[in-house]
């Protein structure tokens, strides 16, 4: 668990621009085109353990407040770790989406969550405010980790393909007044430049 709390900081620690090894941003890199690329790869494995096979995205409530938007690498003139890791959060649940609805005949069930706000190194270096604010009611890494398990554990016919789920449960995608709602229509452009930067 301890080296999966370093690597959970790793991702999300990073609030300054970087470059990963391939030249990409660093959060982008590693939150959209891994997720993208992996998953894709994957897919005739995957097809081959139908129909028990899944894939859940591991998202964040930080992506509430963030519209889908084609500008993956950040291109504004101040980079905005925080702002960089909601977008590429909401970019993961349009991917469950269209992951959902593009292989529903293969057997594969596909859903993305929100592990609730858990007392890691990366919450505390990225968010410090937010971590004092909250320090000793932040969750465990495990809590965190029980709707991963769960829906992994759960037979498929009690979940909704596509779905965001918290707390084993079914959970909003969208809050009122964010503007989020009609940005997943992007996701299909979106899809083409990680193919394209993925090389698929």
């Amino acid at each position: 668990m301890q080296k999966l709390r370093a690597s959970v900081f790793g991702l999300y620690g990073n609030m300054n621009f970087t470059k990963s090894a391939f030249s990409y941003e660093l959060s982008f890199a590693t939150n959209v085109l891994g997720t993208y690329t992996l998953t894709e790869l994957m897919l005739p494995l995957l097809e081959k353990a139908a129909p028990d096979a899944r894939v859940i995205t591991v998202s964040s409530g930080g992506m509430y407040k963030s519209p889908l938007t084609t500008d993956l690498q950040f291109s504004g003139d101040t980079f905005d770790g925080v702002v960089q890791y909601g977008r590429n959060k909401r970019v993961q649940i349009a991917l469950t989406e269209k992951w959902a609805e593009k292989y529903k005949d293969k057997g594969v069930g596909f859903y993305s969550m929100h592990p609730g706000w858990a007392e890691t190194p990366g919450v505390a270096k990225s968010l410090p405010d937010f971590s004092k604010l909250y320090e000793g009611k932040l969750r465990s890494s495990e809590e965190g980790a029980d709707t991963v398990i769960s829906l992994a554990l759960q037979p498929k016919e009690k979940l909704v393909p596509g779905a965001f789920y918290f707390d084993r449960a079914e959970a909003p995608k969208h809050l009122p007044l964010t503007g989020t709602k009609n940005s997943h229509s992007a996701i299909d452009s979106i899809v083409e430049k990680l193919g394209s930067f993925a090389g698929l």
